[in-house]
């Protein structure tokens, strides 16, 4: 029941943190049959998140043993349909036992067509490449045909979760859908060698998630892909409605993207990130980015009308909705050190505080005016919503300004950069196909 109630308010919460949510081939996911989705786990617990809010079944997953140790808090995130998984650091060998009871709750799951996720790495970490499996996907896959030979079959679903920006709310996140494995093709394996059957499972679906994912083959590349990436997004601006959208094409470029760096020359890419590091450079000591650059100058006019008339709007929902979200990035920023776990627990946090703070208001106003407190239930949330539009486009016009300032031959000349960059990336890439 609890899962039920906090869904709408968790998928609410997630629309106004994301600036886009891009779900592609979601129709490889079988209907009324014992699924697992298997996905990569760049962010501490965003994934499930995102796909608990925006799939049309329930789903249930496998979490850190060691947050079931208080009754409470058992109860609590068994209510939201979450199992504990224990692992050796978590308390030794003696935990790792519990798991003889996960293992069973997962294969009663599975027989009664339920849809599992399981995040395949087994532990978060915020870079844009696929770090080697667990092997727990395909033994509860096998042990679930094994324990019911009857069921027609487990099928694995191998999910590619991507983030622009997986640290910093109002990014876009890529989710995408592979076609299920069938676990029962490896039954026959399984039966004579179980190791075997479960390395050749976890391989087959290791290289299924490498094809949905963006992914850097060196650390040394991060930032000269970053850079490209920046200026590839450029040329696909993004509409403020729909938030969630089903279109593959904003992964597919990602990916473009970060396949030609792997494949650069070492002297290619040593020579493109010199150059990406003095245009961004020089972005950065005017105050503007990629996108308005490309742009170009504009008249102001209309812009700075259009601020002024959406004050009065972004005065009344800020001052409405601020402070629960500043007391949560408060809290944020003095308990969390990890990258992984910035963005969720700011969300988490944020949608805690907000809703407790949203309450307050509905019932105080509900005491003294009832017919107000109902409208209340509505136009709160939008008018803060509305201040988080009003910001970034206040930023994007401060930019604009900036730029604007720009003497004719400095503007002539970030723009030749940005255009040598692009060029010559373009014929290395074409050069190397």
């Amino acid at each position: 029941m609890l899962y039920s109630i906090v869904r709408p308010i968790a998928t609410l919460g997630i629309r106004i943190f994301y600036r886009k949510i891009y779900l592609s081939n979601v129709q490889h996911i079988p209907r009324n049959k014992p699924v697992i989705l298997a996905a990569n786990h760049p962010t501490g617990f965003m994934e499930p998140c995102i796909l608990a809010c925006h799939l049309d079944r329930p789903l249930y997953y496998l979490v850190r043993g060691d947050f079931f140790k208080k009754p409470l808090y058992r109860s609590l995130l068994q209510s939201l349909h979450m199992l504990p998984v224990y692992r050796v650091k978590d308390g030794g060998l003696s935990v790792v036992k519990n798991n003889y009871e996960t293992f069973d709750n997962c294969y009663n799951a599975l027989r009664e067509n339920k849809t599992m996720m399981i995040l395949a790495e087994g532990s978060a970490e915020h870079e844009k490449r696929l770090r080697p499996l667990k092997k727990g996907t395909g033994r509860v896959a096998l042990g679930t045909l094994e324990r019911y030979p009857d069921l027609e079959d487990v099928y694995i679903v191998p999910v590619g979760v991507n983030y622009t920006y997986a640290e910093f709310p109002r990014s876009e996140v890529m989710i995408d859908f592979g076609e299920p494995i069938s676990a029962r093709k490896f039954l026959s394996t399984y039966k004579q060698n179980q190791n075997q059957a479960i390395n050749d499972l976890t391989d087959e679906l290791s290289k299924r998630m490498a094809e949905r994912i963006v992914i850097i083959e060196h650390k040394s590349d991060e930032q000269l892909t970053e850079y490209l990436l920046q200026m590839d997004r450029t040329k696909r601006p993004i509409p403020v409605f729909p938030i969630v959208g089903h279109q593959r094409e904003p992964l597919e470029a990602e990916k473009r993207i970060a396949n030609a760096v792997n494949a650069l020359p070492e002297d290619n890419k040593t020579d493109l990130l010199n150059k990406t590091k003095t245009y961004f450079k020089q972005l950065h000591k005017i105050g503007v980015n990629d996108a308005v650059l490309l742009q170009g100058k504009k008249n102001p006019l209309l812009s700075g009308l259009l601020l002024l008339i959406g004050l009065p709007i972004f005065v009344i929902g800020f001052l409405l909705n601020a402070l629960p979200i500043v007391i949560a990035n408060a809290l944020m920023q003095k308990r969390v050190r990890r990258p992984e776990f910035k963005a969720p627990v700011l969300w988490a946090i944020s949608l805690g505080t907000y809703l407790i703070w949203w309450l307050l208001w509905l019932i105080l106003l509900l005491i003294f005016t009832p017919l107000i407190g109902l409208l209340w239930l509505i136009i709160m949330p939008i008018l803060g919503y509305a201040a988080i539009l009003y910001i970034e486009y206040y930023k994007k016009v401060r930019q604009q300004l900036k730029l604007n300032k720009l003497n004719k031959k400095q503007y002539q000349e970030l723009s030749d950069l940005r255009e040598q960059i692009i060029n010559s990336f373009t014929a290395q890439t074409s050069n190397n196909q």
